[in-house]
């Protein structure tokens, strides 16, 4: 049975690198954090769309998300609502 993989939107991939900007991590430190390799990391910042990823990273990608989220708040480009 074929698991099929997982559409992370723009905007999702987006606040990943804000995130990753306000607090400061290093791709290999998000790498790590979600289980993937620095240049994966590096690809998100050129997709101009979503992108479909595996289920389980794409679980972790959700996980940083919720846990870091209130980061958001208040960002004056609306990322945060």
């Amino acid at each position: 049975m074929d698991i099929p993989n997982v559409f992370i939107s723009q905007l999702n991939l987006v606040r990943v690198l804000a995130i990753i900007g306000i607090k400061g991590i290093t791709d290999s430190e998000l790498a790590s954090e979600i289980g993937t390799y620095p240049d994966t990391i590096r690809m998100f910042r050129t997709y101009r769309e979503g992108m479909l990823v595996a289920p389980d990273m794409a679980v972790r990608i959700n996980e940083f998300l919720d846990k870091n989220s209130h980061l958001l708040i208040g960002v004056s480009d609306g990322l945060g609502n």
